[in-house]
């Protein structure tokens, strides 16, 4: 798949405008904030509904201005698609197919697939457990737009039951009203696990081979899901068995969540053990080491959507490529070789592509240079 057109209206510092992209590579170059990582937040957001950045919605809208409005033209193996997406600050959201109003996420997840790589991406394997859940969970919206809403049904079932325990532990709640809210976490929690876990069972190899081939064999990556009563789930991933894993644990330490006044058992809680030679990276393990196994992740990832889809992501650079060594890059671009439309922001050319254009970013305005 590739995106040949974007048009963006009132977006970050961009006024009106209207970007036709290469097939293969295209370099997003200029210096710092000019715009760059701005027009890969667009692209990224026609395919997830939401800022790669971790920026809201209203803070995207450029200043002085009602709205903003991206539209994106998609060719995939299946046919052409138009993405219409816009927002205003009165905080409502106009999506849009082929001209045709959705009115669910899902609808329009899974048209535009992306792969993003930015220098907090790194950070993957050496910050907390939430980076690793989010770097999953991104890939799987992504793969299986249903599983969106279970996870966005999930977040509201342990805020619910977050403020009960506390107002338990404060009197002014009785314990028995935690039975109805222990019941839908579990059920929810154990679809999100049980997902988690097949979808682990395919990306753990990807990721394995392809670090050993930046590594030249000398290292060996193994991948496991860290959750509650560990064995057991990975012994027996069926929804109904990690439920009941899931129930007990709650049942038997309620008393120290109320206590605490949170919830400490489900898939929020839960981890990606890295394991780099026997050695736990995460904690052990080099800058180098760290770094990649980051690499390894991400481009398991776009090996992942390939075989899940039948076609290749976009894959979306953001500033990582002053980031990576030489050794590293050279396997990224080998990756990209002539499969992959491939989106890179830098603020200089310390690297070679075969066929692809180059555009230069001066305060939201685009050149298109020769290569």
């Amino acid at each position: 798949m590739n995106l040949s057109k974007l048009v963006l209206k009132n977006f970050r510092n961009y006024g009106t405008k209207e970007i036709d992209f290469h097939p293969l590579v295209n370099v997003i170059t200029g210096l710092n904030a000019q715009g760059k990582s701005n027009l890969l937040e667009a692209i990224g957001y026609l395919s997830t509904l939401s800022s790669f950045r971790g920026a809201k919605d209203l803070d995207m809208v450029r200043w002085g201005c009602p709205y903003f409005f991206l539209e994106g033209l998609i060719k995939k193996n299946t046919g052409d698609y138009t993405i219409s997406l816009g927002y205003n600050l009165e905080n409502k959201k106009l999506l849009k197919v082929n001209g045709s109003a959705r009115k669910k996420f899902n609808e329009v997840l899974g048209i535009l697939n992306s792969v993003v790589f930015s220098p907090e991406d790194l950070n993957i394997v050496k910050l907390g457990p939430a980076a690793r859940r989010k770097y999953l969970d991104g890939e799987m919206m992504q793969l299986f737009p249903t599983y969106y809403f279970t996870l966005m049904q999930y977040q509201k079932i342990i805020q619910q039951r977050n403020n009960l325990l506390k107002e338990i532990r404060e009197k002014k709640q009785q314990e028995e009203m935690l039975d109805i809210w222990d019941e839908q976490l579990g059920e929810n929690g154990a679809k999100i696990i049980k997902k988690r876990l097949e979808v682990l069972q395919k990306l753990a190899p990807l990721a394995r081979l392809t670090h050993r081939k930046i590594t030249e064999g000398e290292e060996e990556l193994e991948i496991t899901y860290e959750s509650v009563d560990q064995e057991e789930i990975l012994k027996k991933i069926t929804w109904e068995k990690i439920k009941e894993i899931l129930h007990t644990m709650i049942r038997e330490n309620r008393k120290n969540e109320i206590i605490k006044g949170v919830s400490l058992f489900g898939p929020h809680r839960d981890d990606l053990k890295l394991m780099v030679n026997g050695i736990d990276v995460r904690k052990f393990g080099s800058q180098g080491q760290q770094r990649t196994t980051a690499l390894s992740l991400k481009m398991a990832e776009l090996e992942l959507m390939k075989s899940e889809t039948g076609e290749y992501p976009i894959l979306l650079l953001d500033d990582v490529m002053s980031e990576l060594d030489e050794k590293r890059r050279s396997h990224l671009i080998a990756m990209m070789g002539d499969k992959i439309q491939t989106f890179i922001t830098t603020t200089d050319m310390a690297f070679h592509f075969r066929e692809g254009q180059v555009m230069k970013v001066f305060q939201g305005e685009i050149k298109y240079l020769n290569v």
